[in-house]
């Protein structure tokens, strides 16, 4: 239950008149926290004045169109500006039937590696309680796919996790689900010998899905992985550590969903339980939007079955590549072999000799990565860049590259670069090794490199 719209507009009054006792960089503070939180586009430039009377007239607006939410909303930004409401208008109390309670939960021994979050808020607090729903699946919700996994059932149904408004705004939900006898005995029978049957969480958020069906990118958009910047998790009253949702700052998409199986045993019934709140950063509170949460079971892959496949399905020749190379492309990067090219055949990721050369068919560079190396730091924090040219790419379009593997193939351990001419013949800087020497016999190989140690 929300104030009564009469205190709410005596609120807003009160902090109105009060405006002129805050200094330029207080008002451009809360400027762009609204700006941020409520959609609104108030400019900060100007006297201190103009910023005043921009925040009046948004005020005016929000009366005039009885949006208190936007209110409430800039109110917890204003009391993150160590502005206090109380000092023009007296608090309203929330009344005690509120929808539902988020008193203090059980004590939960905390480990260093734990985020230290604020204590519950009870339904009596400042900030109004919302009850975490419970929905149904809709129609066309997936998640980003990955080669690390393939999702084969979804075991829960998901879970709405409503906006926390700043860093004291902590918010306590819970998802409970129950696994059938034959999905526990499919977790159970897991091995990396026949295959990995994993249970895992994935979470996204109200910017790339929506409850009702319509996403804010088309229809058939896919949700990448995002959990609260700062939160706790806890499957079975297990912590998942902080590292396994932890994704690239500002990045969706860099965290993998955790393997809850790796953190406690499932059972029949099972309870994943976040505490989170909205980070602050720069004294402004972060982008608030809802999480959504749900447990599906997936098929996992190794690092060396991935590797496996690609050698499999995914080898160019080296006629193919040098074919490529030789075709002119719309970006000019046809130019990068017109002159002699040093190649390193060492890997950017490990820094050891490659042995799988990997690039995505669409990078153009002679530079490769290897490919054991890529998948698993990519298995940590799937950031899909090259490494060579730091560009994105897309993991479907990976190939092992036959003339950089016959390079390796031409050369002992102790070569760690070749210089490759625009026309691909390469050498070594001393010419010992080249295009025109063949592939090293294994007798030869395993000399050389015995004695190159």
């Amino acid at each position: 239950m929300t104030a009564p719209a009469s205190s709410t507009w005596a609120e807003m009054k009160a902090v109105s008149d009060g405006l002129p006792s805050l200094t330029v960089v207080g008002l451009k503070d809360i400027i762009s926290g609204i700006n941020t939180a409520c959609r609104t586009s108030m400019s900060k430039s100007g006297r201190k004045q103009e910023l005043i009377d921009r925040l009046r007239d948004t005020f005016a607006f929000w009366r005039t169109s009885d949006t208190g939410n936007n209110w409430r909303i800039a109110k917890t930004i204003i009391e993150q500006a160590q502005i206090p409401i109380a000092r023009f208008a007296p608090s309203i109390p929330m009344p005690a039937s509120a929808a539902y309670s988020v008193s203090a939960p059980p004590p939960v021994v905390r480990t260093a590696a734990q985020i230290p979050l604020p204590p519950s808020r009870s339904a009596s607090g400042s900030a109004t309680p919302h009850p975490p729903s419970t929905l149904t699946l809709a129609t066309g919700y997936r998640f980003q796919p990955s080669p690390f996994f393939t999702v084969q059932q979804t075991v829960s149904q998901v879970l709405e996790c409503h906006e926390s408004y700043n860093s004291t705004d902590r918010r306590d939900v819970t998802l409970q689900f129950t696994l059938t006898p034959s999905q526990l005995t499919l977790l159970k029978a897991s091995s990396p010998a026949n295959g990995q049957t994993q249970l895992r969480l994935f979470c996204t958020t109200s910017k790339f899905y929506s409850p009702h069906g319509t996403h804010p990118y088309g229809s058939h958009a896919e949700c990448p992985i995002e959990f609260p910047s700062t939160c706790e998790i806890h499957f079975n009253d297990s912590l998942i550590p902080t590292s396994l949702v932890k994704g690239m700052k500002k990045r969706p998409g860099t965290a993998p969903p955790p393997d809850l199986g790796a953190v406690a045993a499932p059972r029949e019934r099972n309870t994943v339980r976040m505490v989170y709140v909205n980070t602050v950063s720069g004294g402004m509170p972060g982008e608030m939007k809802k999480f959504y949460l749900v447990a599906q079971i997936v098929e996992a892959k190794t690092v060396e079955s991935l590797v496996d496949t690609l050698v499999r399905t995914r080898f160019m020749s080296e006629e193919e590549v040098l074919k490529s190379r030789a075709a002119p492309t719309s970006d000019g990067d046809d130019e990068i072999l017109s002159s002699t090219l040093k190649l390193p055949l060492r890997c950017p990721l490990s820094f050891a000799r490659i042995t799988t050369p990997a690039r995505s068919v669409k990078c153009n560079h002679a530079g490769c990565f290897d490919a054991t190396s890529w998948y698993s730091v990519m298995q940590q924090t799937t950031t899909w860049l090259c490494p060579v040219c730091e560009n994105a790419l897309d993991w479907r379009e990976l190939i092992v590259d036959g003339y950089f593997t016959q390079i390796l193939k031409s050369t002992p351990s102790s070569v760690d670069d070749v210089l490759v001419e625009a026309d691909g013949a390469w050498r070594t800087a001393d010419g010992k090794y080249s295009s025109a020497s063949g592939a090293l016999a294994v007798q030869e190989y395993e000399y050389i490199d015995s004695d190159s140690d």
